[in-house]
């Protein structure tokens, strides 16, 4: 959409019909003498009212028209020779059109804008300035060669001939007796003085023709044309109503370079034209007639100064939101808001600040061609928004620095001179322009996406592709060296690009400052360069140098995102430290996605040892609010949900666990890691501060990886016990400067949240507290068991604080029995036998409630408790088993361990269990027959039922099975066997 207000300036301003009908191109736009003359091509400016009407009268232009005109319209003794040695696109060609219309068709051209003003400056003083009758002798050197005749010049072959065939008309007999005179200041005053009207003599393109004599096929006929052009510049002086003007650019501002040959003759001729007219060196116009000539050129006249003051009162009011003081201010003299409006005035539709930048700072670059360039390059800006604007799409309120679209006026910008026919330079900066800002179809390029990304959070600054006005700005500033050899831009002239004041109360500063941050940060523009000045604001430029930066951005758009995250993973198993725990495990993300075989994936990670399992952040990440499936799969190892696993020591199991949000920014760092280490590989290592650099990028990089991923894995989990049951608990550290990777960091939270205790933390006190919560006594084995399956256990640092801790126990109303319920002896913490399971931690009894070995019990029996079974009910609990078993023996009771349940659901603990060893050996029984495989099944069946049997205490069972069967038949015997601990041995066999 437009900025929507009235007095937008393609509203006011109509683009010339040249310019529309040409895309931009502005047709003819570099104005040739010989096709105005000679009209071999039909050119528009062949019209004297055509040329009047696109041509801005400038000061210098009128001044220069007004001294020919005075010269050949009077008998004034005024200089007679005139030099134009302006560089290319300088408006040279365009002076000689006006002159030859001045000379050709005074009456016409003086009814001009420009006509007026030239003969009221060559008038003055009374003059009566009259050039009727004046002959025009057109030159175009570029046009002709030496010794070859054309048609436009009949026989001539020589400066000498063609000046005078051009003189007399095209008369032969007077053509042929000058010749014959031969090419001197006689005869050339004679046939100037012949002529009898002013004579106005044109030399178009000098250098041209110089260029063929220094061949050496014409070299024998430069010392002729030296003479005639010595004899002719005399003869002028002499001669009055005469004027010669020469084209004969300087040699350090043709791109195109001299021989020696050629540069001799043009110093020959400039010492001349000095020598006879002193002052007639002549710039027809200057930097700061770009504005004026350009309006002219591109638009039809119109008043703007309505429409100008009404922009800049809305650009005033615009900037009182924070622009004045951050940004305006800081632009320096004469491109702050002061005198704004008068600016304004003079320059719209284009911004004061492009403008400045044209004339001060781009014109001054000796190749740069002035008029001609930068007339087709603002064709190309003004066509293209105009085109925007009718359109009804977005359209800046000023065409500014940033305003130049890179989609359509690219090459007239390379092409401009600026690059002084440096082809590499206009190379890079092509690729700069269409890799980092914008494609030629304006949908890739950095800036583009940048944009994109921005638009989607809402910060647009109040316009189209704020961040591609930023970033061409950028491009325009750094085409050239600035002003006290500076680079690039600095921060204020960025963010001032994109300065607009409509929609009210126009662009937010705040916008711009993220825009400015997005380009410049490390996602930014690749080519993008930073220098800080001392004592000066910090510079931003596009370097077309091969910098590490643009390797690295070269590089950085290779990475895939599979490397990144492998490459995160990698790191985190690097940076994990167990600290306290006794082991870590790393568990790897399976190559499929969705569904995965949870106890392939996680197999090995039960085992009664603490253990702080890290989770790979390819997979399993949490809080990012589709966390649904990591969740459940963690629950799922902790042996608890609808697809629990089959663990027996989840309780000392702490899992490790990514945030989503911060893997992100992990990954985007190990994307950096992994550019910067293929830029190092691509530097030379004997350029030792290029290596010296891209090697501190990659250390950089990697630390600052690390740190990321640190900060990533900020979750852990694991199992806990409530008044409602077993729950997996997911914690979360909110201190940065702590990571679920540090075990020891992990196990300091695990002891404030009551689930671990610290080294020589476990009282005796707290473990009786813990064993007084069953139902029988625990064997020792037992008892160290329950910290690594019973969640209501912390965890401890080490076993031997068990040790110790049962030690405690022991002096102070606790003891050990053996299997036939008499008390041990233990001397010290080392004399307890942990893994034992013959003996039994108990409250002390006294003597008489001891069972005597004399009492009728054999040595192959022994007294113990038997805990509730399997469903039976309990105090404040219910049937659910912990790890896929019944938990009812780690419940707590209202009655002390040891005592002895009522009715007759289990044995007194003061009964004695007699226990005897069942073997059965069945070899190689063929199950071939019906009849057998039953009495089989009826024999593992019954065994079934005896080990299910809800009121034995089986103690023991060795168990050898040998199936042969075909392959695929055997179920999941494996599978139970290996969760049953047994081993699995698979043989080939010959049935």
């Amino acid at each position: 959409m437009s900025t929507g207000t009235a007095s937008h300036w393609a509203d006011v301003l109509t683009l010339r019909p040249e310019v529309t009908a040409s895309d931009g191109s502005v047709g003819e736009l570099q104005m040739s003498l010989h096709k105005a003359v000679y009209q071999t091509v039909d050119v528009p400016y062949r019209k004297v009212d055509y040329y009047g009407d696109i041509t801005q009268p400038t000061p210098n232009l009128v001044g220069f028209f007004s001294r020919v005109a005075r010269r050949l319209g009077t008998d004034a003794e005024t200089t007679a020779l005139f030099h134009l040695d302006q560089g290319m696109g300088g408006g040279k060609s365009h002076a000689l059109v006006g002159l030859y219309h001045m000379a050709n068709s005074p009456q016409q051209f003086f009814a001009t804008e420009l006509g007026r003003k030239v003969r009221s400056e060559a008038g003055q003083g009374g003059r009566d300035v009259d050039l009727t009758g004046a002959q025009a002798v057109v030159l175009t050197a570029d046009y002709f060669s030496p010794g070859r005749p054309s048609e436009t010049f009949g026989p001539a072959t020589s400066l000498f001939e063609r000046f005078l065939w051009s003189l007399t008309g095209g008369d032969m007999d007077r053509y042929q007796r000058y010749v014959e005179g031969g090419p001197n200041k006689g005869t050339l005053q004679q046939a100037l003085s012949d002529a009898g009207r002013p004579v106005l003599i044109l030399l178009d393109e000098l250098m041209d023709y110089v260029l063929q004599l220094a061949d050496a096929t014409n070299v024998d006929r430069m010392p002729n044309e030296k003479a005639f052009l010595n004899a002719l510049m005399d003869a002028c002086d002499d001669v009055p109503r005469v004027v010669c003007v020469v084209v004969m650019i300087r040699s350090e501002l043709d791109e195109r370079g001299y021989p020696p040959l050629a540069d001799d003759f043009r110093s020959y001729v400039s010492d001349r034209l000095v020598r006879n007219g002193p002052d007639g060196r002549v710039a027809v116009t200057e930097s700061h007639d770009f504005a004026s000539i350009i309006q002219r050129r591109l638009f039809e006249p119109a008043e703007v100064g309505a429409a100008a003051s009404h922009v800049a009162k809305q650009y005033d009011m615009a900037s009182e939101t924070g622009w004045r003081d951050k940004v305006l201010d800081k632009l320096g003299p004469n491109r702050a808001l002061t005198g704004f409006a008068e600016r304004v005035e003079a320059s719209y539709p284009f911004h004061p600040e492009l403008m400045r930048l044209v004339r001060e700072e781009w014109s001054q670059v000796q190749n740069f061609q002035r008029v001609r360039s930068t007339v087709a390059i603002f064709a190309r800006t003004a066509l293209h928004w105009v085109t925007e604007h009718q359109a009804g799409r977005w359209a800046p309120a000023l065409i500014g620095v940033g305003d130049i679209p890179l989609t359509t006026a690219l090459e007239q910008l390379l092409s401009s001179g600026l690059f002084m026919g440096n082809d590499r330079a206009i190379q890079g900066y092509r690729s700069v322009a269409t890799t980092d800002i914008t494609s030629t179809d304006g949908s890739a390029g950095r800036a583009v996406a940048i944009d994109q990304r921005l638009r989607a959070d809402g910060v647009t600054a109040r316009q189209e592709q704020a961040g591609v006005r930023m970033a061409t700005a950028l491009f325009c500033y750094s085409m050239v060296s600035r002003p006290r050899g500076g680079r690039g831009a600095t921060k204020a002239e960025m963010l001032a690009a994109v300065l607009e004041p409509a929609p009210a109360p126009g662009s937010p500063y705040t916008d711009a400052e993220e825009i400015f941050n997005a380009l410049t940060g490390e996602d930014g523009l690749g080519a993008l360069e930073i220098t800080q000045p001392a004592n000066a604001p910090g510079r931003y430029y596009l370097s077309i140098r091969q910098t590490l930066r643009m390797y690295f951005t070269a590089s950085l758009a290779l990475v895939d995102p599979p490397s990144c995250e492998k490459l995160v993973w990698e790191q985190t198993q690097r940076l994990a430290r167990r600290g306290i725990f006794d082991e870590i495990r790393f568990i790897d993300a399976p190559a499929v996605t969705g569904v995965i075989d949870l106890t392939r994936s996680f197999d090995g990670v039960d085992s009664a040892v603490t253990r702080l399992v890290v989770l790979d952040s390819r997979r399993w990440t949490l809080l990012n609010g589709k966390d649904t499936l990591s969740r459940a799969e963690i629950t799922a190892l902790l042996g608890l949900g609808p697809d629990a696993l089959r663990v027996d020591n989840a309780a000392s199991c702490i899992v490790a666990c990514v945030n989503t949000q911060r893997r992100d920014v992990a990954r985007k760092r190990a994307r950096e890691v992994l550019a910067w280490r293929s830029v190092l590989k691509q530097i030379n290592p004997e350029d030792v501060d290029e290596f010296r650099e891209a090697t501190t990028k990659v250390t950089e990089a990697e630390d600052k990886l690390k740190r990321d991923i640190e900060k990533a894995f900020q979750h852990y989990a694991y199992l806990v016990r409530a008044s409602d049951g077993l729950h997996v608990e997911f914690k979360r550290f909110d201190d940065d400067s702590k990571s679920s990777l540090r075990g020891d960091q992990v196990w300091a939270a695990l002891v404030e949240a009551g689930r671990a205790t610290t080294t020589a933390g476990l009282s005796a006190d707290y473990l009786a507290a813990l064993l007084d919560t069953f139902e029988r006594t625990l064997t020792p084995r037992e008892v160290v068991q329950s910290f690594y399956k019973n969640p209501l256990f912390p965890l401890v640092t080490a076993t031997d604080e068990i040790r110790q801790a049962i030690f405690a126990l022991l002096r102070n109303g606790w003891e050990l029995a053996d299997s036939d319920g008499d008390k041990l002896a233990i001397a010290s913490p080392e004399h307890i036998s942990i893994g034992s399971i013959s003996q039994n931690l108990r409250r002390a009894v006294k003597a008489a409630e001891t069972v005597s070995a004399a009492g009728g019990a054999s040595k192959s029996t022994t007294t113990i408790s038997i805990p509730k079974q399997p469903g039976e009910p309990g105090s404040g609990g219910d049937p659910s088993g912990l790890f896929g078993v019944d938990d009812q023996e780690y419940r707590a009771t209202t009655g002390q361990a040891g005592e002895a349940s009522t009715g007759d659901a289990a044995p007194s603990s003061s009964e004695l269990t007699s226990f005897k060893r069942y073997i059965i050996d069945l070899a190689n029984r063929s199950i071939t027959a019906p009849d057998a495989r039953e009495q089989v099944w009826q024999l593992l069946k019954e065994l079934s039922k005896v080990l299910d049997a809800p009121s034995t205490n089986h103690q023991l069972i060795s168990l050898s099975v040998t199936l042969v069967t075909p392959e695929g038949a055997q179920g999941a015997i494996e599978q139970k066997a290996q969760q049953a601990g047994a081993r699995v041995r698979v043989e080939d066999d010959d049935f």
